[in-house]
């Protein structure tokens, strides 16, 4: 039968003992009273309007026939709508901390000497203590910790910051002073200056940016590396997901070159072994062997004396001792030429590199940025370099599908330990069918918190598996209980959610009430917090109060087919 849009409500007992067989009911019912369809025993299907409001929990009373109901599809879609919302919400491998710290990084032109870097270093390092949330200033000239290697033109500052309880809210936070120093360093003409979040595990990289090595894979040179890191930074400009490009790399610094003539030097019976030894030990330094005095151990070192380097051309009068033991000026067999190249030389997995460091954009997830990069190397390099990915790039990238493994193993591990102790195959699954609406709630969370998808949050859908779960189990246990007493199936779900209803809900609110405070939290590591607590709270949340619902239904469903077709295979259960 079919029953009109135009009815609102469908009375008490109003097809009570008939012989209908199926039911459609009509969109404009709302509510059905009790006994409505009571004991129509060749009734076996039912068709749901999607604004039903109100199902009287006897309605449906011995009705042993009643297959299924076909429920709205907003129901049906849920379990879809959740893991469509975890795939493709933006992730990112962890958030970013405050670590109480951050680092600022200079490069001068390229041949500035020391002492004029440590003035510019040291005049930008003053004004940064001024800043009300600095507590001090760490000031390394000649060094880089973000680039790496040494140099005279750059530098490195370590921005102390004051302890978390002294600088509360978001204008004093580790990215509002790191924007304001970026303001403030926009008015030092003499270096390029930037600042950098370090990672939230320490050692993970040298920042929380995306560090990218732009490799030269064709061997096309230092020239052509510093065309295509300059072409980066500047579409940056124009790609919305990424706020910057920064990189130490330079590949056109003022150098010179000594070019040996290999016959000469083989006429002055010299090997290229014993002319590198010789340049290297006078220019640079050579180990010689360790002495004890006073109770401690030094080392002897050697090296040419700073007059004897002090020009391009001191190198020309330079000797190094041949094989027949005679002193051979180098002036003899190798030239001094100007040269342009790379101040520090630097591989990754054996190709030449330039080292890129990527910020993304505000409210702009690690993976849509890594993206972002992606896309911009492909059209800016093409096939002629590579790049790989280091630091917590390289993780987010090489564990993107790990997650997914975890969670299918976590809901076969689930089901496996419930069926064994049920001695059932279908009353797990009872259990683990309401685990959808769980990861909805915690991709409802992420998005009202505005957080990424990250490795917390994907820890709380663990965590959210095993208590969703657990809610379910209470309700479950009792509807096994009553059917086994001989109760009927529908009958016997309907009481268990009745009688189980009340416990679920105070456990499930009691723990939602005790995570709450991570939402908002403060301090060392509150982003890691908060981001597994908008994960855990709202997923229990929508569990409870919605997922809890659909348990003694699903029951009804695998239970009606377990009687029906499984235990005719398997045996009686």
């Amino acid at each position: 039968i079919g029953i009109s849009d135009c009815t609102t409500k469908i009375g008490t007992s109003a097809f009570e003992l008939t012989g209908i067989t199926s039911v459609t009911i009509g969109r404009g019912v709302t509510a059905i009273e009790s006994g409505t369809f009571r004991s129509c025993h060749s009734l076996k299907k039912v068709v749901l309007p999607e604004g039903l409001i109100k199902i009287d929990k006897y309605a449906f009373t011995h009705c042993e026939n009643l297959d299924d109901a076909v429920i709205p599809s907003t129901v049906k879609y849920i379990g879809g709508a959740a893991f469509w919302g975890f795939s493709r919400w933006p992730s990112s491998y962890i958030p970013q901390e405050d670590m109480g710290y951050f680092i600022t990084s200079l490069q001068l032109p390229d041949g500035a000497s020391l002492e004029r870097t440590d003035s510019v270093t040291m005049r930008l390092a003053r004004q940064i203590r001024e800043e009300p949330q600095v507590k001090d200033v760490i000031a390394v000239s000649g060094t880089s910790f973000v680039g790496g290697g040494n140099s005279s033109n750059v530098a490195s500052l370590f921005v102390v910051l004051k302890p978390w309880n002294q600088r509360r809210g978001a204008d004093n936070s580790v990215d509002a002073v790191i924007r304001r120093v970026d303001e403030l360093s926009a008015s030092v003409q003499e270096a390029v200056v930037f600042s950098v979040n370090p990672p939230a595990i320490p050692g993970l990289g040298a920042s929380s940016g995306l560090e990218m090595q732009l490799r030269d894979i064709n061997n096309l040179g230092s020239a052509r590396i510093s065309q295509v890191v300059e072409e980066m930074q500047r579409r940056a400009a124009e790609v919305p997901e990424l706020a910057q490009i920064t990189s130490m790399y330079r590949g056109e610094v003022p150098q010179f070159r000594i070019k040996v003539d290999r016959e000469k030097a083989k006429m002055y019976s010299l090997t290229l072994e014993q002319i590198y030894q010789a340049l290297g030990a006078n220019m640079g330094s050579s180990y010689v062997n360790d002495f004890v005095k006073f109770g401690r151990t030094y080392e002897v070192l050697v090296s040419a004396d700073a007059a004897a380097r002090a020009t391009p051309q001191s190198v020309l009068s330079l000797a190094v001792r041949n094989s027949r033991g005679d002193m051979v000026p180098f002036g003899a067999f190798a030239s001094v030429v100007p040269d342009m190249g790379e101040s520090t030389v630097n591989r990754y997995n054996m190709y030449t590199t330039a080292a890129i460091t990527g910020t993304t954009a505000a409210h702009v997830s690690s993976s849509e940025g890594i993206r972002a990069m992606e896309e911009m190397v492909e059209n800016v390099a093409g096939d002629s370099f590579g790049y790989a990915w280091t630091g917590e790039a390289y993780q987010e990238t090489q564990g993107g599908t790990t997650i997914a493994l975890v969670l299918v193993f976590a809901v076969i591990i689930t089901i496996l330990v419930l069926a064994a102790q049920y001695e059932s195959w279908t009353n797990p699954l009872a259990v683990v069918a309401t685990t959808p609406t769980a990861v909805s709630g915690a991709v409802l969370g992420c998005l009202f918190m505005n957080q990424s998808i990250s490795i917390y949050t994907q820890i709380g859908i663990i965590l959210l598996l095993g208590m969703a779960a657990k809610n379910a189990i209470l309700i479950v246990e009792y509807a096994m209980d009553y059917r086994k007493r001989g109760v009927p199936v529908r009958q016997a779900a309907t009481e268990a959610g009745n009688v189980r209803f009340r416990p679920v809900m105070m456990t499930a609110l009691a723990f939602v009430f005790g995570v709450m405070p991570m939402l908002f939290a403060t301090g060392a590591g509150a982003a890691s917090r908060v981001s597994l607590g908008s994960a855990v709270v709202f997923g229990m949340a929508v569990n409870a109060l919605v997922g809890t619902l659909f348990v003694p239904a699903f029951w009804e469903l695998l239970q009606r087919f377990n009687e029906k077709y499984l235990s005719k295979v398997f045996g009686k259960q």
